[in-house]
């Protein structure tokens, strides 16, 4: 939080709690000093523009604040997902996204359904809801509440148990018979929510793997834009249907060929009767490179910012899962890193972006990120 004092001739800087960082500036003609500045304009890279009134200019300033460093973890996957929630929904939702945390397939398209509705996206286990998911849904005073999967996923028992804590008594399952159809139920419900807002955008993830998905979970739940799962070898036909029906024309393929081969590329090009296609594709050597890459694609044309990135293990799928949602509703990136070192790809992006960058989140406890690795990132930044 910047303020400009014009009678008192200075800057000062505070946390958005109110602790006093740093001042700069005070009462004289010379560049570093100003008489009665009076509005001031912040950059992305704390960089400050002051209008310096009687000295009849605008000075340009580099505020060297350190960069905060918060960690979004419980003792288990499910109590992260809740610290996730309460970080982005302080005063609570309408709405609440459930997935089991027991495996990833059903979950992955929630991020953009999280994102449309503007709700967390919470994790329970399969067959009972916790009393911690419980607790958590009746602070954020949900009317209704998304369930994702089959019975086999999330049972009955944990939506009625749900469903009876929401206050019109509301509860909707988006399921299919397959990872693939589920991915197809959640993106139609998705397009279906923002209808004439969806301007025909999608993901096409491998279904086989949590990673991309992952990588490109912030950036759905940030714009609203669907995640479909694919066989890697061959467009799965489901998915296309989903997609023709949905007018899913155009967007990014996320990983390498190995990941979602170049025939399913060719495919995404031909989805006739639609218009024809384009589909960018965002892939690199691993995982942890593969999320740098759409880290950075997101900052360079999707809305992305890198104020707040967070980090998460690449190794397992909860933390970023959940962890996603949270990253879009700021519109800041994801970044996938080695649980016990800072990988390549991920030190390289923060170096870059270091004077952009205030907050560094965590993404779980410290036996999820070790502290080398959180000891590595802090030094890359202010």
């Amino acid at each position: 939080m910047y303020v400009i004092e014009s009678i008192g001739n200075r800057g000062q800087v505070f946390t958005p709690g109110g602790a006093w960082l740093t001042t700069f500036g005070a009462t004289g003609t010379s560049e570093t000093l100003f008489s009665v500045p009076y509005g001031m304009a912040v950059g992305s890279d704390r960089t400050v523009y002051v209008a310096d009134t009687f000295n009849h200019r605008i000075s340009k300033w580099d505020v060297s604040i350190p960069t905060a460093e918060t960690e979004v973890a419980g003792v288990s996957r499910y109590l992260t997902a809740i610290e996730a929630s309460k970080k982005a929904y302080p005063d609570g939702a309408d709405t609440a996204v459930l997935a089991t945390g027991a495996n990833w397939p059903d979950a992955l398209g929630g991020a953009a359904l999280a994102g449309t509705l503007d709700a967390p996206l919470l994790l329970t286990p399969p067959d009972a809801l916790s009393a911690d998911v419980a607790a958590e849904l009746e602070r954020l005073g949900v009317k209704g509440v998304y369930i994702l999967g089959d019975t086999g996923a999330v049972s009955d028992d944990v939506l009625n148990a749900a469903k009876a804590l929401t206050s019109l008594g509301a509860a909707v399952r988006l399921g299919g018979l397959s990872r693939y159809e589920t991915a197809n139920a959640i993106a139609d419900r998705v397009v279906l929510l923002r209808g004439s807002e969806y301007d025909g955008t999608a993901f096409v993830c491998t279904g086989t793997g949590f990673a991309d998905a992952l990588a490109a979970a912030p950036i759905a739940a940030a714009n609203g834009w669907p995640i479909y799962l694919t066989q890697p070898t061959v467009l799965t036909p489901s998915t296309r249907v989903s997609m023709v029906a949905n007018g899913s024309n155009h967007g990014y393929v996320i990983g390498g060929t190995n990941a979602v081969s170049a025939a399913v590329a060719a495919d995404l090009e031909d989805m006739s009767p639609l218009p024809p296609t384009a589909f960018s594709r965002y892939g690199g050597v691993d995982r942890y490179d593969t999320a740098a890459r759409v880290a950075e694609a997101g900052f360079d044309g999707m809305g992305m910012l890198w104020s707040r990135p967070a980090l998460a293990t690449g190794s397992n799928f909860p933390d970023a899962l959940a962890g996603g949602v949270l990253q879009g509703s700021d519109c800041s990136v994801l970044l996938l890193t080695r649980g016990d070192t800072l990988s390549p790809d991920v030190a390289a992006l923060l170096s870059a972006h270091k004077d952009e960058i205030y907050e560094i989140r965590y993404l779980g406890g410290t036996g999820v990120l070790m502290p080398a690795v959180r000891t590595a990132a802090q030094a890359l930044l202010w």
